[in-house]
Protein backbone atom coordinates (compact mmCIF):
# COMPACT_ATOMS: atom_id res chain seq x y z
CA UNK A 1 0.00 0.00 0.00
CA UNK A 2 1.41 3.37 -0.98
CA UNK A 3 1.75 6.40 1.27
CA UNK A 4 -1.47 7.84 -0.09
CA UNK A 5 -3.34 4.63 0.75
CA UNK A 6 -1.98 4.61 4.27
CA UNK A 7 -3.09 8.21 4.78
CA UNK A 8 -6.59 7.48 3.53
CA UNK A 9 -6.85 4.41 5.75
CA UNK A 10 -5.68 6.43 8.72
CA UNK A 11 -8.28 9.09 8.06
CA UNK A 12 -10.99 6.44 7.84
CA UNK A 13 -9.96 4.93 11.17
CA UNK A 14 -9.95 8.38 12.81
CA UNK A 15 -13.38 9.14 11.30
CA UNK A 16 -14.82 5.89 12.62
CA UNK A 17 -13.39 6.60 16.07
CA UNK A 18 -14.87 10.11 16.07
CA UNK A 19 -18.30 8.77 15.09
CA UNK A 20 -18.13 6.11 17.80
CA UNK A 21 -17.05 8.71 20.35
CA UNK A 22 -19.94 11.00 19.43
CA UNK A 23 -22.39 8.12 19.69
CA UNK A 24 -21.05 7.22 23.14
CA UNK A 25 -21.34 10.85 24.30
CA UNK A 26 -24.90 11.12 22.96
CA UNK A 27 -25.86 7.83 24.60
CA UNK A 28 -24.32 8.88 27.89
CA UNK A 29 -26.08 12.25 27.71
CA UNK A 30 -29.37 10.50 27.02
CA UNK A 31 -29.00 8.14 29.99
CA UNK A 32 -27.69 10.88 32.25
CA UNK A 33 -30.74 12.93 31.27
CA UNK A 34 -32.98 10.03 32.23
CA UNK A 35 -31.12 9.60 35.51
CA UNK A 36 -31.34 13.32 36.29
CA UNK A 37 -35.04 13.36 35.36
CA UNK A 38 -35.73 10.35 37.60
CA UNK A 39 -33.69 11.86 40.41
CA UNK A 40 -35.70 15.09 40.12
CA UNK A 41 -38.95 13.14 40.25
CA UNK A 42 -37.74 11.15 43.26
CA UNK A 43 -36.61 14.38 44.95
CA UNK A 44 -39.98 16.04 44.37
CA UNK A 45 -41.75 12.92 45.65
CA UNK A 46 -39.62 12.86 48.79
CA UNK A 47 -40.22 16.56 49.41
CA UNK A 48 -43.96 16.14 48.96
CA UNK A 49 -43.91 13.28 51.46
CA UNK A 50 -41.71 14.98 54.05
CA UNK A 51 -42.78 18.64 53.84
CA UNK A 52 -45.99 19.33 55.78
CA UNK A 53 -48.88 20.11 53.47
CA UNK A 54 -51.39 22.85 54.13
CA UNK A 55 -53.91 20.20 55.14
CA UNK A 56 -51.40 18.73 57.62
CA UNK A 57 -50.93 22.18 59.12
CA UNK A 58 -54.68 22.82 59.30
CA UNK A 59 -55.06 19.55 61.20
CA UNK A 60 -52.29 20.73 63.52
CA UNK A 61 -54.11 24.04 64.05
CA UNK A 62 -57.32 22.16 64.80
CA UNK A 63 -55.39 19.97 67.23
CA UNK A 64 -53.95 23.01 69.02
CA UNK A 65 -57.40 24.52 69.44
CA UNK A 66 -59.00 21.23 70.55
CA UNK A 67 -56.29 20.65 73.14
CA UNK A 68 -56.72 24.20 74.41
CA UNK A 69 -60.46 23.74 74.78
CA UNK A 70 -60.11 20.30 76.39
CA UNK A 71 -57.84 21.83 79.03
CA UNK A 72 -60.55 24.27 80.16
CA UNK A 73 -61.96 23.38 83.57
CA UNK A 74 -65.41 21.81 83.08
CA UNK A 75 -66.68 24.11 85.81
CA UNK A 76 -65.81 27.05 83.56
CA UNK A 77 -67.27 25.60 80.37
CA UNK A 78 -67.76 22.09 79.05
CA UNK A 79 -67.04 22.24 75.33
CA UNK A 80 -67.73 18.50 75.03
CA UNK A 81 -71.37 18.95 76.03
CA UNK A 82 -72.00 21.84 73.66
CA UNK A 83 -70.64 20.95 70.21
CA UNK A 84 -69.56 23.78 67.99
CA UNK A 85 -67.34 23.80 64.91
CA UNK A 86 -64.30 25.86 65.84
CA UNK A 87 -62.58 25.70 62.46
CA UNK A 88 -65.30 25.90 59.79
CA UNK A 89 -63.84 26.68 56.37
CA UNK A 90 -60.60 27.78 58.10
CA UNK A 91 -60.18 30.49 55.45
CA UNK A 92 -58.15 32.73 57.75
CA UNK A 93 -55.88 29.94 58.96
CA UNK A 94 -55.34 28.74 55.39
CA UNK A 95 -54.65 32.28 54.21
CA UNK A 96 -52.11 32.78 57.02
CA UNK A 97 -50.30 29.55 56.15
CA UNK A 98 -50.23 30.28 52.43
CA UNK A 99 -48.91 33.83 52.85
CA UNK A 100 -46.30 32.46 55.26
CA UNK A 101 -45.26 29.81 52.72
CA UNK A 102 -44.93 32.44 50.00
CA UNK A 103 -42.68 34.45 52.33
CA UNK A 104 -40.58 31.47 53.40
CA UNK A 105 -41.76 31.30 57.02
CA UNK A 106 -41.20 28.22 59.17
CA UNK A 107 -44.50 26.32 59.13
CA UNK A 108 -44.56 25.60 62.89
CA UNK A 109 -44.52 29.32 63.73
CA UNK A 110 -47.10 30.06 61.04
CA UNK A 111 -49.43 27.43 62.53
CA UNK A 112 -49.48 29.29 65.85
CA UNK A 113 -50.44 32.53 64.11
CA UNK A 114 -53.10 30.63 62.16
CA UNK A 115 -54.55 29.28 65.42
CA UNK A 116 -54.73 32.83 66.78
CA UNK A 117 -56.57 33.97 63.65
CA UNK A 118 -59.17 31.19 63.83
CA UNK A 119 -59.77 31.69 67.55
CA UNK A 120 -60.30 35.41 66.95
CA UNK A 121 -62.68 34.75 64.07
CA UNK A 122 -64.70 32.19 66.02
CA UNK A 123 -64.99 34.57 68.97
CA UNK A 124 -66.34 37.24 66.63
CA UNK A 125 -68.89 34.76 65.27
CA UNK A 126 -70.13 33.93 68.78
CA UNK A 127 -70.70 37.63 69.40
CA UNK A 128 -72.27 38.11 65.94
CA UNK A 129 -74.71 35.28 66.62
CA UNK A 130 -75.91 37.11 69.72
CA UNK A 131 -76.36 40.37 67.81
CA UNK A 132 -78.16 38.61 64.95
CA UNK A 133 -80.06 36.12 67.14
CA UNK A 134 -78.71 33.42 64.80
CA UNK A 135 -79.84 29.87 65.46
CA UNK A 136 -77.66 27.97 63.02
CA UNK A 137 -74.02 28.14 61.93
CA UNK A 138 -71.53 25.71 60.37
CA UNK A 139 -74.22 23.03 60.32
CA UNK A 140 -74.84 23.14 64.08
CA UNK A 141 -77.03 25.11 66.49
CA UNK A 142 -75.21 28.23 67.68
CA UNK A 143 -74.11 28.56 71.29
CA UNK A 144 -76.54 31.47 71.46
CA UNK A 145 -79.33 29.04 70.52
CA UNK A 146 -78.10 26.34 72.91
CA UNK A 147 -77.28 28.42 75.98
CA UNK A 148 -78.40 31.98 75.45
CA UNK A 149 -76.67 35.31 75.05
CA UNK A 150 -74.70 35.36 78.33
CA UNK A 151 -72.78 32.12 77.79
CA UNK A 152 -72.19 32.80 74.10
CA UNK A 153 -70.66 36.23 74.81
CA UNK A 154 -68.50 34.93 77.66
CA UNK A 155 -67.19 31.97 75.61
CA UNK A 156 -66.36 34.45 72.86
CA UNK A 157 -64.38 36.51 75.37
CA UNK A 158 -62.56 33.36 76.49
CA UNK A 159 -61.58 32.53 72.91
CA UNK A 160 -60.26 36.06 72.34
CA UNK A 161 -57.98 35.64 75.37
CA UNK A 162 -56.75 32.33 73.92
CA UNK A 163 -56.15 34.03 70.58
CA UNK A 164 -53.86 36.64 72.14
CA UNK A 165 -51.95 33.85 73.88
CA UNK A 166 -51.43 31.93 70.63
CA UNK A 167 -50.35 35.08 68.82
CA UNK A 168 -47.67 35.56 71.48
CA UNK A 169 -46.49 31.98 71.01
CA UNK A 170 -45.87 32.76 67.35
CA UNK A 171 -43.94 35.99 68.06
CA UNK A 172 -43.84 38.40 71.04
CA UNK A 173 -44.99 41.43 69.03
CA UNK A 174 -48.05 39.80 67.44
CA UNK A 175 -50.58 40.15 70.32
CA UNK A 176 -50.37 43.95 70.22
CA UNK A 177 -51.14 44.06 66.50
CA UNK A 178 -53.97 41.55 67.03
CA UNK A 179 -55.48 43.88 69.64
CA UNK A 180 -55.54 46.61 66.99
CA UNK A 181 -57.20 44.23 64.50
CA UNK A 182 -59.90 43.28 67.03
CA UNK A 183 -60.52 46.94 67.76
CA UNK A 184 -60.99 47.60 64.06
CA UNK A 185 -63.33 44.62 63.72
CA UNK A 186 -65.43 45.93 66.62
CA UNK A 187 -65.54 49.43 65.14
CA UNK A 188 -66.80 47.94 61.88
CA UNK A 189 -69.51 46.00 63.71
CA UNK A 190 -70.60 49.17 65.50
CA UNK A 191 -70.75 51.16 62.25
CA UNK A 192 -72.83 48.37 60.73
CA UNK A 193 -75.15 48.30 63.76
CA UNK A 194 -75.62 52.06 63.55
CA UNK A 195 -76.37 51.80 59.83
CA UNK A 196 -79.11 49.16 59.97
CA UNK A 197 -82.12 50.16 57.96
CA UNK A 198 -80.27 53.09 56.39
CA UNK A 199 -79.35 53.05 52.69
CA UNK A 200 -75.59 53.03 52.10
CA UNK A 201 -73.36 53.82 49.17
CA UNK A 202 -71.01 51.18 47.83
CA UNK A 203 -68.08 53.05 49.39
CA UNK A 204 -69.75 53.14 52.82
CA UNK A 205 -70.54 49.43 52.64
CA UNK A 206 -66.94 48.64 51.67
CA UNK A 207 -65.64 50.57 54.67
CA UNK A 208 -67.73 48.39 56.97
CA UNK A 209 -66.46 45.24 55.25
CA UNK A 210 -62.84 46.46 55.38
CA UNK A 211 -63.17 46.93 59.14
CA UNK A 212 -65.28 43.89 60.05
CA UNK A 213 -63.63 41.29 57.81
CA UNK A 214 -60.62 42.88 56.16
CA UNK A 215 -58.96 43.74 59.48
CA UNK A 216 -58.37 40.12 60.52
CA UNK A 217 -57.20 39.02 57.07
CA UNK A 218 -54.88 42.04 57.14
CA UNK A 219 -53.48 40.88 60.48
CA UNK A 220 -52.94 37.37 59.07
CA UNK A 221 -50.82 38.70 56.21
CA UNK A 222 -48.92 41.13 58.42
CA UNK A 223 -48.25 38.39 60.99
CA UNK A 224 -46.75 36.20 58.26
CA UNK A 225 -44.66 39.14 57.05
CA UNK A 226 -43.35 39.85 60.54
CA UNK A 227 -42.53 36.17 61.07
CA UNK A 228 -40.61 36.26 57.78
CA UNK A 229 -38.63 39.31 58.89
CA UNK A 230 -39.47 41.18 55.69
CA UNK A 231 -40.29 44.77 56.76
CA UNK A 232 -39.99 45.99 53.16
CA UNK A 233 -43.11 43.91 52.32
CA UNK A 234 -45.32 45.11 55.19
CA UNK A 235 -47.24 47.63 53.09
CA UNK A 236 -47.98 45.17 50.28
CA UNK A 237 -48.96 42.48 52.82
CA UNK A 238 -51.31 44.90 54.57
CA UNK A 239 -53.04 45.64 51.26
CA UNK A 240 -53.08 41.97 50.30
CA UNK A 241 -54.77 40.98 53.56
CA UNK A 242 -57.36 43.75 53.60
CA UNK A 243 -58.32 43.33 49.94
CA UNK A 244 -58.53 39.54 50.30
CA UNK A 245 -60.77 39.98 53.34
CA UNK A 246 -63.03 42.46 51.56
CA UNK A 247 -63.34 40.14 48.56
CA UNK A 248 -64.11 37.19 50.85
CA UNK A 249 -66.91 39.17 52.51
CA UNK A 250 -68.31 40.39 49.19
CA UNK A 251 -68.74 36.76 48.13
CA UNK A 252 -70.36 36.01 51.51
CA UNK A 253 -72.80 38.87 50.83
CA UNK A 254 -73.57 37.37 47.43
CA UNK A 255 -74.24 33.98 49.03
CA UNK A 256 -76.81 35.58 51.32
CA UNK A 257 -78.87 36.02 48.14
CA UNK A 258 -77.66 33.06 46.06
CA UNK A 259 -76.60 30.43 48.56
CA UNK A 260 -78.28 27.37 49.95
CA UNK A 261 -78.52 27.41 53.75
CA UNK A 262 -77.42 23.79 54.09
CA UNK A 263 -74.42 24.25 51.77
CA UNK A 264 -73.40 27.54 53.40
CA UNK A 265 -73.79 26.18 56.91
CA UNK A 266 -75.78 29.21 58.06
CA UNK A 267 -79.09 30.93 57.46
CA UNK A 268 -79.44 32.86 54.21
CA UNK A 269 -81.34 36.14 53.60
CA UNK A 270 -80.25 37.22 57.10
CA UNK A 271 -78.75 40.51 55.88
CA UNK A 272 -81.91 41.58 54.06
CA UNK A 273 -84.17 40.60 56.95
CA UNK A 274 -81.99 42.54 59.40
CA UNK A 275 -81.94 45.70 57.29
CA UNK A 276 -78.30 45.45 56.21
CA UNK A 277 -77.35 47.03 52.90
CA UNK A 278 -74.68 44.93 51.21
CA UNK A 279 -73.23 45.46 47.73
CA UNK A 280 -75.66 43.23 45.75
CA UNK A 281 -78.64 45.10 47.23
CA UNK A 282 -76.95 48.51 46.85
CA UNK A 283 -76.39 47.81 43.14
CA UNK A 284 -80.01 46.75 42.70
CA UNK A 285 -81.31 49.89 44.42
CA UNK A 286 -79.09 52.09 42.24
CA UNK A 287 -80.43 50.54 39.03
CA UNK A 288 -83.09 52.75 37.31
CA UNK A 289 -85.24 49.78 36.38
CA UNK A 290 -84.84 47.46 39.37
CA UNK A 291 -84.46 50.14 42.05
CA UNK A 292 -88.13 51.12 42.55
CA UNK A 293 -89.23 47.50 42.84
CA UNK A 294 -86.40 46.74 45.27
CA UNK A 295 -87.47 49.67 47.44
CA UNK A 296 -91.08 48.43 47.54
CA UNK A 297 -89.93 44.95 48.55
CA UNK A 298 -87.71 46.38 51.29
CA UNK A 299 -90.68 48.36 52.62
CA UNK A 300 -92.78 45.19 52.61
CA UNK A 301 -90.08 43.29 54.52
CA UNK A 302 -89.91 46.04 57.13
CA UNK A 303 -93.69 46.35 57.52
CA UNK A 304 -94.63 42.69 57.35
CA UNK A 305 -94.45 39.96 60.01
CA UNK A 306 -91.04 38.32 60.52
CA UNK A 307 -92.44 34.93 59.52
CA UNK A 308 -93.43 36.22 56.05
CA UNK A 309 -90.40 35.52 53.87
CA UNK A 310 -92.18 36.12 50.56
CA UNK A 311 -90.91 39.71 50.01
CA UNK A 312 -87.35 38.69 50.95
CA UNK A 313 -87.43 35.75 48.56
CA UNK A 314 -88.77 37.97 45.79
CA UNK A 315 -86.06 40.53 46.46
CA UNK A 316 -83.38 37.81 46.35
CA UNK A 317 -84.81 36.65 43.02
CA UNK A 318 -84.64 40.22 41.68
CA UNK A 319 -81.02 40.60 42.83
CA UNK A 320 -80.02 37.31 41.21
CA UNK A 321 -81.89 37.64 37.92
CA UNK A 322 -80.99 41.30 37.55
CA UNK A 323 -77.30 40.37 37.61
CA UNK A 324 -76.54 42.38 40.74
CA UNK A 325 -75.20 39.46 42.74
CA UNK A 326 -73.10 38.57 39.71
CA UNK A 327 -71.77 42.13 39.54
CA UNK A 328 -70.80 41.98 43.23
CA UNK A 329 -69.05 38.66 42.65
CA UNK A 330 -67.15 40.23 39.74
CA UNK A 331 -66.09 43.12 41.98
CA UNK A 332 -64.64 40.55 44.40
CA UNK A 333 -62.86 38.69 41.60
CA UNK A 334 -61.39 41.94 40.25
CA UNK A 335 -59.98 42.76 43.69
CA UNK A 336 -58.38 39.33 43.97
CA UNK A 337 -56.86 39.49 40.48
CA UNK A 338 -55.42 42.90 41.32
CA UNK A 339 -53.33 41.30 44.08
CA UNK A 340 -51.24 39.18 41.71
CA UNK A 341 -48.40 41.71 41.15
CA UNK A 342 -47.80 42.02 44.91
CA UNK A 343 -47.82 38.24 45.34
CA UNK A 344 -45.39 37.82 42.43
CA UNK A 345 -42.82 39.79 44.44
CA UNK A 346 -42.84 37.20 47.24
CA UNK A 347 -39.64 35.12 47.48
CA UNK A 348 -41.08 31.59 47.36
CA UNK A 349 -42.55 31.24 43.87
CA UNK A 350 -44.27 27.91 44.49
CA UNK A 351 -45.86 29.33 47.62
CA UNK A 352 -46.90 32.46 45.73
CA UNK A 353 -48.58 30.33 43.05
CA UNK A 354 -50.48 28.33 45.70
CA UNK A 355 -51.60 31.58 47.34
CA UNK A 356 -52.94 32.91 44.03
CA UNK A 357 -54.82 29.64 43.42
CA UNK A 358 -56.41 29.94 46.86
CA UNK A 359 -57.51 33.52 46.25
CA UNK A 360 -59.00 32.53 42.90
CA UNK A 361 -60.99 29.79 44.65
CA UNK A 362 -62.19 32.31 47.25
CA UNK A 363 -63.74 34.43 44.51
CA UNK A 364 -65.46 31.45 42.93
CA UNK A 365 -66.80 29.71 46.03
CA UNK A 366 -70.49 28.79 46.23
CA UNK A 367 -70.68 28.02 49.94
Amino acid sequence: MGAAGVAVAGMLVVGVMVVMFVRVVVAMSHYMGIILFLNAKIFRHIMQKTAPTIEDSLRAVGGYISAELDAIDRGVFDFGRHPFSFLGKAARARFTLLVADALGVDRARAEKAAAAAELTHTASLLHDDCLDEARYRRGLPTLYDQLGVNSAILVGDLLIAMAFDWAGRAAPDLPESLVQAVRRMTEGALIEENSKGKPLTAAQAEKIVAFKTGALFRWCALAACRLAGRPELLASCAKLGEEAGVAFQLVDDVLDFEGDAEACGKETLKDVLEGKFTLPLILALADPKAGPKAEKLLAAIKAGPAADLAPALELADLVRKGGFSGAARKAAADKLRGLSPAIDAFPDKAGAAALKDFLLALGERRA
